[in-house]
């Protein structure tokens, strides 16, 4: 059954998302700017301007995109790539619309790029709506995704699968994706190494939004737990003093602190 909101919830979230979208977007590391909200980051890697777009929120963060290009005093065309690290509305949701505003191709792992292609209906990690419906911040996260347009997946027309379990694509800020499986089955992060930069879409977050509680360790929902905690292996080697997840404040303390924090807190639950 969908949930329905109060009016005033939903003109609250739609007052917070017009002021922010005017803000110029912050730099977080060399080059990566940060867009997006209080719940949900993605990101755009810049060299020689042109860009790279790390995930794409929802499909109403568009306001959030086009303000940071302006302000960068760019465009659309600017950016060659959109790096999909999975299906989920939050991440794939302006994608499209990039790819038809220039020449962007649109990257997805082969185990999500046919649900962000439209040939499966996308679907959220089991237990998300059981869950966040009895958390006062899981169901504001429910809120605010209705208001930004999560119940209208925009599939993507044309999309690039990555098949290698690591690679290093020749896009700019040189981005190294590693198959990172678990909250989903095409799961991929992307490491910047010349930059020691991990953005590790949902394979790690600082902020558990159905909660509220701001730590440093696995998403709070996936479709595989254990897996998605086995491959953390996968990013050991990555050389990365900072972390900038889907959800949550950047993670300055590195990439191997993280993990192990993320490890002792699974072992002690």
């Amino acid at each position: 059954m969908r949930r329905r909101f109060a009016p005033h919830q939903l003109r609250h979230a739609h007052a917070a998302m017009a002021i922010r979208a005017r803000d110029r977007p912050p730099e977080v590391a060399e080059g990566v700017y940060r867009l997006g909200t209080r719940w949900i980051n993605f990101y755009l890697v810049a060299e020689d301007a042109q860009y790279t777009l790390v995930d794409s929120g929802y499909p109403r963060y568009w306001k959030y995109l086009s303000a940071a290009i302006d302000s960068l005093g760019t465009s659309p065309g600017a950016i060659q790539a959109v790096i999909v690290t999975h299906h989920h509305a939050d991440h794939a949701g302006t994608a499209e619309r990039v790819r038809a505003s220039g020449h962007a191709l649109v990257l997805a792992g082969e185990g999500d790029a046919w649900i962000v292609a439209g040939k499966y209906p996308s679907h959220a990690s089991s237990g998300f709506y059981r869950r966040c419906s009895i958390r006062p911040s899981g169901l504001r996260f429910i809120a605010h995704s209705a208001v930004a347009g999560g119940a209208r997946y925009r599939s993507v027309q044309s999309v690039e699968s990555l098949k290698q379990e690591e690679a290093t694509l020749d896009l700019p800020g040189r981005p190294r994706v590693i198959h990172t499986q678990g909250h989903t089955a095409g799961h991929y992060s992307v490491a910047l190494p010349e930059r020691g930069v991990l953005l590790s879409g949902d394979a790690l977050a600082t902020f558990d939004y159905v909660t509220g509680k701001r730590r440093v360790g696995l998403h709070p929902l996936n479709d595989d737990r254990d897996i998605a905690l086995a491959s953390l292996d996968r990013l050991a080697a990555v050389e990365a003093e900072t972390v900038l997840p889907a959800h949550g404040e950047p993670w300055t303390g590195g990439w191997r602190r993280a993990i192990e924090i993320t490890r002792e807190n699974r072992s002690a639950a």
